[in-house]
């Protein structure tokens, strides 16, 4: 029992540090509509972003690998003079006199998400709505609403317990009980969440609550009252706070930094400091700094108005470095009806 008990003490602290954010990545901008439904629809051409993640390198055959899709548009349009003008100063000049109501924008998106983290196994998805009403000629507000569904299964199978082991692995719900966790146990969650965003062309501040519905369907009964957090939820924290800005060093140079700050569920923040150089926006590099002691270097192209690609490697600190290794990323940015050749903007 003493040998299974520690295995389930295992299971407990490493699920639930490895399950912090929605998607798993370190180019969170790329995924901002999963962080906060408001983002979706915020580009003017629709926005298809792939992105695979292999984390902890040093691990080997059980490091833990992420694919985030996610598909991103606009229902409406907003009212814009200037396609097909013949003037376009006078076109110009007539959009700023056309009615709010006809200037706003909805936006719909789709993600979808798998997961393998050892003993874990995760696949889901979600639809963001959101509204965009304009405050002004270069300032809006947009809200949303997410709603994502996801299963995780445990193959507690993988566990080498020994010869002739003397019980199940375990895990420990939050208020201490220890409760055995069957092989093949499946969990399936509905969650759904809303947030609001304020933004212009050079910056943005967005706050997005999560467990406004947090609801498991058809779940074992294994007495555990917080499935979420016994075998570590994607929803591990209550809310997402975002902000960033564009400062224009030159005619082909811009520095943007941004804030990413998650509040978990003890109301603690998990905070990530970035800062990204965009040189005639085709090229762009940055950093990130991650309070829990972890660097991310990145690098990105856009190679034309359609298509663009990032890289990024992350390397954790602490004692623990030099068995974990460090993480890789990879982005592809494909862009849909560009007609107006747009990149991706501060966010």
């Amino acid at each position: 029992m003493k040998r299974v008990l520690l295995i389930g003490i295992f299971i407990q602290l490493s699920l639930t540090g490895m399950c912090q954010y929605i998607p798993n990545s370190s180019q969170s901008f790329h995924f901002a509509p999963n962080f906060n439904p408001a983002f979706t629809g915020i580009e003017g051409y629709q926005d298809l972003k792939l992105g695979y993640r292999y984390q902890w390198a040093g691990l080997g055959d059980g490091a833990p690998k992420f694919i985030n899709a996610s598909f991103n548009f606009r229902l409406k349009e907003p009212l814009d003079l200037t396609l097909n003008a013949i003037r376009t100063s006078m076109a110009k000049k007539q959009n700023n006199e056309i009615p709010k109501l006809k200037r706003i924008i909805h936006g719909l998106g789709v993600n979808v998400f798998n997961e393998e983290e050892n003993l874990i196994n995760r696949i889901g998805g979600g639809v963001n709505y959101s509204f965009h009403y304009p405050l002004g000629k270069d300032l809006r507000l947009a809200v949303g609403v997410n709603a994502t569904l996801y299963n995780s299964r445990v193959d507690v199978n993988k566990i080498y317990l020994g010869k002739n082991p003397d019980g199940s692995p375990i895990v420990i719900s939050d208020d201490g009980v220890i409760r055995e966790l069957q092989a093949g146990s499946s969990f399936t969650n509905l969650n759904v969440r809303a947030g609001f965003l304020v933004y212009a062309s050079r910056y943005y501040v967005g706050f997005s609550y999560l467990p406004i519905l947090n609801k498991g369907l058809n779940n074992p009964s294994t007495g555990i009252d917080d499935i979420e957090t016994a075998i570590g939820s994607p929803n591990v924290y209550r809310a997402v706070i975002q902000g960033g800005y564009s400062f224009p060093v030159s005619a082909t140079m811009d520095i943007k930094p941004s804030v990413l700050a998650l509040m978990q569920i003890d109301n603690t923040f998990l905070i990530d400091y970035n800062v990204k150089v965009y040189i005639q926006e085709k090229i762009w590099f940055g950093v990130t700094y991650r309070d829990v002691k972890s660097m991310i270097g990145m690098l990105g192209f856009n190679l034309n108005e359609k298509l663009g690609a990032s890289y990024s490697y992350e390397l954790s600190g602490g004692n623990a470095r030099q068995f974990l290794g460090g993480s890789h990323e990879l982005v592809l940015s494909v862009r849909l009806n560009n007609f107006k050749r747009q990149l991706q903007q501060t966010w």
